[in-house]
């Protein structure tokens, strides 16, 4: 039991945070907080900002000897970004809410909070506390949150840490027999903990799991508080860097990530780099002087545009949700264990990884063995699509992830594969290749959550990892690393389910889908150079199904934004003679967009000429437009292209 003092006048010590509830059903902190006669009058709200509220009712609160109020939907009020993506029970698992409190509540004197689980669904196995404080009901704070500071895992120990019980922690790390879950007559299971993790355990010691967490996740699995503690003792002793959080999402996008040590770049820039409003990322694309400052270099598809350093209000998946809730070896067997995408993970060495070795090429290949092992598992299944089996393939695409992250770290790969703008990359395509989508599975009730707005969700979350960790950097293959249009098309589903517009993150993936492309390399490259057919074009700004992406602009803004986008496009495309898109012989390009993108995406800029001029884009640079497509309808024409 956890107790703290905290007072609103006068002043006392800070207290450490956060309060970690972990365990079993039942498991309960305490929190002791003095409040002055002055101030109880006024409290009306309960602020929480709490880490791992994975479902409604997971978590009991009680003030004092009132009633518990068990947290959903319905008893607590949930802050943005989180409350359009579901609240409670939705993807988000760090959320700030505000619990309404009865008059009378608390009292003058000493108060006592009391943080319940009250029981797993068989993957939680507890939660944080991260910030908490009383409000007035109008929302003005009572009492800040500088009584509060942060506990400091570098003090941390092993809790034992002699080295017999560290190495018998490492053996139960590597062999220990598991359990599915916490949840009564749980099956064993075959997976090991280094299955899932890291096979070393550094992503535990890398993102600062307590050894109290470690503790009660190894009796949740089936072990014993004795092998939790044995555990816990060999990742305290792991000799990596630690900068990360289980709450903070790991390269999460936000300023200063550049200036870090890049081993420090998987741990995010925090979650206060989460922005609440989207519209507050267009300063950090086209900077801020009293206003902002639009114009075509913000948009020159010859720029680098540096998505690592522009926060989103987006929160990216928690460690906790790269995690895969099954391992493939259990649901697939010895078909699993002697695939190529299991063997090839198992023979990663020095040899193929270490300095002078192309890391790329192997990764490609990895992502291809998966598409090969999973293909028949989801062509067998696609008319009998189910949570579960969604779940277990999308586990496997969790599982490379993980690998993933795993063999980057090991090898220092973020850096090796780092060029130009960003100075740090991931050397493959992995994150994108996480998206559900790209199993097949459905974005429906049968999805692995069950839920499209959970499913569409976890679809734009890796994308945007992929924008974060490896945009092309003007050296894009074809639709590799990333389908930008497939991207936006994404961005705007997960729109219409959740009816929050992000304006700001779409506008970030067209200039970099713009800046995909070999600044030496015209049309005439299919694969490399600039090939605006292929990609997102200036009509999204003013076409009539994505009019509710830019709602949140101001008219002006809009207008602005709208002019320098088609000024920046035009600039680059008409570098280039329309003869350079044609060659004799050449195939019409057999890539037919999806309905709703062909407004969008295929260059055709001249058919939205009268949309352009209606949002007030300069008719000199409509005439522009529409001179281009004279001449590349006549030589279509003429090439019968």
């Amino acid at each position: 039991m956890v107790w703290l003092c905290w007072c609103a006048f006068p002043a006392v010590a800070a207290v450490t945070l956060p309060i970690e509830v972990t365990g079993t059903a039942g498991v309960t902190a305490s929190v002791r907080v003095h409040l002055t006669a002055a101030s109880v009058g006024r409290i009306g709200l309960l602020r929480l900002q709490i880490h791992g509220i994975e479902y409604p009712d997971m978590i009991g609160v009680q003030i004092n000897r009132g009633n518990w109020v068990s947290l959903n939907n319905r008893t607590v009020r949930v802050e943005e970004p989180g409350a359009s993506y579901g609240g409670i029970g939705g993807p988000i698992s760090t959320l700030r809410l505000d619990l309404p409190l009865p008059n009378r509540t608390v009292v003058a004197g000493d108060n006592t909070i009391n943080f319940r689980f009250n029981g797993t669904n068989g993957v939680a196995s507890g939660f944080r506390v991260l910030r908490f404080e009383f409000l007035a009901a109008d929302g003005v704070v009572i009492a800040a949150e500088d009584t509060f500071v942060d506990e400091d895992p570098d003090v941390w120990q092993p809790p034992f840490p002699d080295p017999a019980n560290v190495a018998a922690g490492e053996r139960l790390w590597r062999s220990g027999q598991l359990k599915a879950n916490g949840l009564p007559g749980a099956r064993p299971i075959g997976a090991r903990c280094s299955d899932c993790h890291a096979q070393d355990g550094r992503d535990l010691k890398y993102f600062n799991y307590s050894n109290a967490s470690i503790i009660a996740r190894s009796q949740f699995h089936g072990l014993s508080e004795l092998e939790g503690t044995q555990i816990a003792s060999y990742i305290r002793s792991l000799d990596v860097v630690h900068p990360g959080r289980p709450w903070n999402p790991p390269y999460q996008p936000g300023p200063g990530v550049n200036e870090k040590p890049v081993p420090t770049w998987a741990a995010g820039a925090g979650l206060g780099a989460i922005l609440k409003d989207d519209i507050d990322t267009l300063p950090y694309i086209f900077g801020f002087r009293g206003s902002l400052m639009i114009t075509p270099a913000a948009f020159d598809p010859d720029g680098n545009l540096n998505p690592l350093e522009i926060p989103i209000a987006l929160p990216l998946p928690d460690w906790n949700h790269w995690l895969p809730h099954v391992f493939p070896a259990d649901v697939w067997g010895a078909r699993f264990n002697k695939s190529e995408f299991a063997q090839m993970y198992r023979n990663v060495g020095d040899k193929n990884l270490g300095p002078g070795t192309n890391a790329s090429t192997f990764f490609a290949s990895w992502i291809r063995a998966r598409s090969r092992f999973l293909a028949p598992i989801s062509d067998s299944s696609s008319k009998k699509w189910s949570p579960r089996s969604s779940e277990e393939l999308y586990s496997a695409e969790l599982w490379q992830l993980v690998k993933t992250w795993e063999i980057t770290q090991q090898f220092g790969l973020e850096e090796r594969a780092a060029s130009g703008v960003g100075m740090r990359a991931w050397p493959n395509a992995v994150a994108a290749a996480t998206a559900p989508a790209e199993a097949g599975i459905p974005d429906n009730a049968n999805g692995m959550s069950g839920n499209a707005l959970t499913d569409e969700y976890f679809n734009n979350a890796w994308y945007e990892l992929q924008v974060v960790l490896n945009s092309g950097g003007h050296r894009h293959s074809g639709k590799y690393p990333l389908d930008w249009i497939y991207l936006a098309a994404h961005i705007q589903n997960l729109q219409k389910l959740s009816g929050r517009a992000e304006p700001g993150r779409l506008l970030v993936a067209v200039i970099k889908a713009m800046q995909s492309s070999d600044p030496n390399s015209g049309p005439e490259n299919r694969n490399e150079g600039w090939r605006p057919e292929s990609n997102i074009d200036p009509r999204i700004m003013v076409a009539r199904d994505w009019l509710p992406a830019f709602t949140p602009l101001p008219s002006e803004i809009k207008r602005e934004i709208t002019e320098s986008f088609l000024s920046a496009w035009l600039d680059k495309t008409l570098l280039y003679p329309p003869a350079a898109w044609f060659q004799l012989g050449m195939p019409a390009n057999s890539y037919r967009l999806p309905e709703n993108l062909q407004g969008v995406a295929g260059g055709r800029v001249w058919e939205s000429a009268a949309e352009f001029l209606a949002g007030g884009v300069s008719p000199e640079l409509v005439r522009r437009a529409r001179d281009w497509g004279r001449q590349y309808m006549d030589l279509a024409e003429l090439y019968h292209y």
